[in-house]
């Protein structure tokens, strides 16, 4: 069983909530598509968690590579670059080191399916349309792409016999069979900062073995994480916004 998270976004209070219902499950094995750090107000804790997973696989994200090299954040609105600036004075020289050495995506994990931030043709492109996520299947080889950047939890199914695409979106606790005749384009959403305007926390599991995955949506300690935002003087937008799924 492969645990599938996103877009952390120093969100310590969120990954806690992760791990401890890993470790209720003896779930151990970790792949991460990016975005550990950026917004929130613990980088550094947040980076000594996701070290301790031992991560399977990770891919850098568009926040990673902005908050550990200068001058990456052109694009960024002016909270996000606030942040940017903010977590790249305050990373330990280690963590600046891992960050700026994460690989680019697409990356394969094993012969099992593949992993990239945003579209596995362009890191920094998010995956919101039906035609985008069409496209987005020659940028991978094999039946099944896990994604995140835009921080909501989607499926879509391609048959490849009939042509046909199918958006899904999945219900949480339920498990979500593979066709063998089809592709799929997967996020499993965003740990730390969803933006389906559901405020839980947003993850999956993936069933190597059957060939089936299950989104999680749980709840954290929100005020916890807003007012780490709030004390850190970062822009009150992204304390607010995590109570609202925004």
């Amino acid at each position: 069983m492969d645990l599938i998270l996103s877009d952390i976004h120093s969100n310590l209070q969120a990954l806690n909530v992760v791990l401890r219902y890993a470790r209720r499950r003896a779930i151990q094995r970790f792949v991460l598509l990016g975005d550990v750090v950026g917004y929130g107000a613990q980088p550094n804790q947040v980076m000594e968690k996701v070290l301790g997973m031992k991560p399977r696989f990770i891919v850098r994200g568009n926040h990673d590579r902005a908050c550990s090299v200068r001058g990456a954040d052109q694009h960024f609105s002016l909270p996000a670059k606030g942040a940017a600036h903010w977590t790249r004075d305050r990373l330990s020289r280690e963590n600046l080191r891992i960050l700026r050495n994460l690989p680019a995506g697409p990356l394969a994990v094993g012969e099992d399916y593949v992993i990239s931030h945003g579209s596995p043709l362009d890191e920094d492109s998010y995956l919101l349309h039906p035609q985008d996520a069409l496209e987005a299947f020659d940028g991978f080889e094999g039946p099944l792409c896990f994604f995140g950047h835009t921080h909501l939890p989607c499926c879509f199914e391609l048959d490849e016999v009939a042509q046909v695409l199918t958006p899904y979106l999945l219900e949480p606790g339920e498990w979500f069979q593979l066709k063998k005749d089809c592709r799929y384009l997967v996020n499993p959403g965003s740990v730390g900062q969803p933006r389906d305007r559901d405020p839980r926390l947003s993850f999956m599991t993936y069933d190597t073995r059957r060939k089936r995955l299950k989104l999680h949506r749980l709840e954290y300690d929100h005020s916890g994480a807003a007012r780490e935002i709030l004390e850190a003087r970062l822009h009150p937008n992204l304390a607010e916004r995590l109570f609202y799924g925004i």
